[in-house]
């Protein structure tokens, strides 16, 4: 379940909360003043997240290209990185 703290109980035990989001691998929303102000994430997480999207759109981006210069999805990654190299 997601956990909600104040700024004021982030503040005064950060090091806590940065060893519980570790280990819980769960992300943590600290409110100021009563609105959700940021979301604290494990970075490993969020890092795995940021590569799978950047992955995803790259490969969006080459079968645009591919269809564009009317090539066939290369079946070897080998093929793959000639197209790219020669784009």
């Amino acid at each position: 379940m997601l956990q909600i703290i104040s700024i004021t109980d982030a503040r005064n035990s950060l090091a806590k909360l940065i060893e519980q989001i570790k280990a819980t691998k769960e992300p943590v929303v600290i409110v100021q003043d009563s609105n959700p102000s940021v979301v604290v994430y494990p970075y490993d997480q969020l890092f795995q997240l940021k590569f799978k999207e950047i992955f995803r759109e790259g490969e969006k981006k080459f079968k645009q290209y591919l269809r564009k210069k009317s090539l066939r999805t290369p079946r070897f990654e080998k093929d793959a990185y000639s197209i790219i190299k020669n784009a």
